[in-house]
């Protein structure tokens, strides 16, 4: 019967899974490691900072919504740099413990299923107790969030084939 494993065997729904989550795992760990340890968060508000003079000296002085949302994304930016240290180093640990779980899930370990929702979870919760309910902030979380719950929906659904 196709689509069907032996026992042992890992599928290939949760190989493509786990590849998918180490590629973002490896990614987190990145940028969590340049946020923590470079000058990249500086360098990224500067480059906005200019596109949004830019994008202000185009619509001109129209003030709306679109002025609010821009000052906000500074104001979240500019506070993401004055945090990019712990918020780096949150990211880089979580972002590695989440490698953990999903190695242990690529060897068929439940365990690691445990591991990786936990850390997913902190990822979308510790930014909150670092930066400012702001709309900029509790919307990128929300995209964040939206793809960590999705993934551990799905590899909730490949339990069945983890001991």
């Amino acid at each position: 019967m196709e689509g069907t494993t032996t026992p042992g065997e890992r599928p290939t729904f949760l190989t493509v899974l786990c590849i998918l989550s180490f590629i973002g795992g490896l990614w987190g760990a990145y940028t969590g490691f340049s946020s923590a340890f470079t000058d990249k968060p500086q360098r990224d508000l500067e480059e906005a900072q200019a596109k949004i003079e830019e994008a202000r000296a185009t619509m001109g002085d129209q003030g709306g919504l679109a002025e609010r949302m821009m000052e906000e994304g500074i104001a979240a930016a500019e506070q993401g740099v004055v945090n990019a240290k712990p918020l780096g180093i949150a990211s880089l640990v979580l972002s590695l413990v989440g490698l953990v779980g999903v190695w242990m899930m690529w060897n068929l370990k439940k365990l690691g299923f445990g591991i990786y929702t936990a850390a997913s979870v902190l990822g979308m919760v510790v930014p909150l107790f670092i930066l400012d309910f702001s709309m900029v902030t509790l919307l990128g979380l929300g995209i964040g969030g939206l793809i960590s719950v999705i993934f551990i929906i799905l590899y909730a659904v490949n339990l069945k084939h983890m001991h």
